[in-house]
């Protein structure tokens, strides 16, 4: 894969000097040069600082890195545009040392857009840089490459004189950590049981609303992530054990709907009973435009693991949040202000009871059925949603990078997090951002943990933006323990320059 990479890494270079070279009036073509470096004490970089930026900087303390970035975009004509782009970044004291962030090239229409390779992407309702996160696609891991189609922002869809828009997008891929997730478990066998290589992905999503430019609009839809095919090595009844599941065609269409194998027993396949690990979130939202410049929305983004939490069956679990939004030209000292709630202790209730669980004749004879136990995060084939150690979902369920004893799978899932943040600008050139948050961690259902852990995080963060030129510094801090307690100084240097 590092090879393909690579190959890809030159070969978008050689497209942007190839298209350098023609009209530059429908050719643009900008870079990126960055470094930033953390320091300060405790086990962790502190929190706040990591989360939610695809793990660009590494968990470990006292760490930095140089990044250089390039995009191309060349139109083709009025409605179709190219766009091409590769980030390299080299890190100090971080588990990869020399690697490509993003590697990409993408054919837009209109706003519709049909892409290939790896690429951060922001999320799609939430304010990436206050909110806590979101539950299936967020931004907190490093971005997977795909090939995906959709829309890149909400699309008035035709004959509904503007009541109605729709944001989608579907996609296939595949996880890089399979050596990770390797290393991880050979190195601390004392309390990993199973790992998993060459898992696939699959993600969509499907959002609609009704017209933004009235007074009230309601926004509503779904996410749906999944894992599927790969092999799993580890320990099952006392015997190591290799399933190897090569991906098929039929894998892909089988993956989209969390559908399964009636004949899972037969064929020794528990983990068939639903093909693949599903997992997602249902959101609606209501937003109410003040004025022009000022809005305000409330939200809440249901996550579920099986059907339990489809039904809402998860009792007050969700991300429960409202947002302030100001819109106004020039400087604002309040751009924008979130209030978050998170809960996910509920999981359908501790107790799963299904009678799919088990094979004729047991099965016909069971007639309760108490389905809860969802144990987010984690699975039973693919030991844990997660790539390169931190979950791609909210960070407010602690990431697997952070167990310190090497275990590879969500150690505390069931959490309750009160989040808040603010941000604006105190001059032309000067910007703040200050968020923080607490919570409580009680570990899973199958192993709690008491007392509770907890913790505090929060960061102040300044910006100085002049031209092409952004100078960011931080003081980050958690309190508690599930992280520790850890202080971080941060430091950040961009430069953003033209080519054409």
């Amino acid at each position: 894969m590092r090879r393909y990479l690579l190959w890809g890494f030159f070969l978008s270079i050689s497209y942007i000097s190839s298209i350098s070279a023609q009209d530059t009036l429908s050719t643009h073509v900008n870079y990126d040069l960055s470094t930033e470096m953390a320091v300060g004490t405790g086990d962790f970089t502190a929190y706040q600082l990591v989360s939610n930026r695809h793990h660009v900087l590494a968990t470990r303390p006292n760490t930095g890195y140089v990044r250089g970035a390039i995009e191309a975009e060349h139109s083709l004509s009025k409605y179709f545009t190219l766009t091409g782009g590769a980030d390299i970044i080299a890190s100090v004291h971080a588990d990869h040392k020399v690697y490509l962030q993003q590697l990409y090239a993408s054919l837009e229409y209109y706003k519709f857009f049909f892409e290939v390779g790896v690429r951060e992407n922001d999320a799609i309702l939430r304010n990436t840089q206050l909110s806590s996160g979101t539950f299936a696609k967020g931004t907190n891991a490093k971005p997977i490459p795909q090939v995906r189609i959709g829309t890149r922002d909400f699309w008035t869809v035709p004959y509904t004189n503007g009541w109605l828009q729709i944001h989608f997008e579907g996609g296939y891929g595949k996880f890089l950590d399979s050596q990770y997730r390797k290393d991880v478990y050979n190195d601390h066998t004392d309390v990993n049981y199973k790992y998993a290589t060459g898992i696939w992905y699959h993600q969509k999503h499907f959002y609609f609303r009704t017209n933004p430019e009235k007074l009230f609009y309601v926004t509503a839809g779904i996410e749906h992530v999944a894992q599927f095919a790969g092999n799993k090595y580890g320990m099952e009844n006392g015997q190591y054990v290799e399933k190897e599941h090569p991906v098929k065609m039929k894998d892909f269409f089988d993956i989209f709907l969390p559908f399964g194998d009636k004949n899972y027993f037969e064929n020794g396949a528990m983990e068939d009973w639903v093909y693949g690990n599903h997992l997602g979130s249902m959101t609606i939202q209501l937003s109410w435009n003040i004025n022009r410049d000022h809005m305000v929305q409330a939200y809440l983004e249901d996550p579920f693991e099986d059907g339990s939490g489809m039904r809402k069956g998860n009792g007050g679990d969700g991300l429960w949040g409202v947002e302030y939004v100001n819109r106004a030209t020039g400087r604002q000292w309040v751009r924008g202000a979130v209030i978050e709630y998170f809960q996910t202790t509920n999981q359908g209730g501790p107790l799963h009871y299904d009678r799919g669980d088990y094979p004729d004749p047991i099965r016909s004879q069971i007639t309760d059925k108490v389905v809860g136990n969802d144990e987010y995060y984690n699975h039973t084939y693919y030991g844990s949603y997660a790539h390169y150690g931190m979950t791609p979902g909210n960070p407010l369920i602690t990431s697997p990078i952070y167990n310190m004893d090497g275990f590879n799978m969500y150690r505390d899932n069931r959490v309750k997090a009160w989040h808040a943040a603010l941000n604006g600008e105190l001059t032309d050139h000067i910007s703040y951002l200050v968020k923080g948050s607490y919570r409580e961690g009680m570990g899973t259902y199958n192993k709690p943990i008491y007392p509770k852990h907890h913790s505090f995080d929060a960061m102040l963060q300044g910006t100085y933006t002049k031209g092409p030129w952004q100078m960011s510094a931080a003081w980050a801090f958690d309190k508690g323990n599930i992280y520790g307690d850890c202080s971080t100084f941060n430091l950040k240097i961009n430069y953003h320059g033209k080519i054409l």
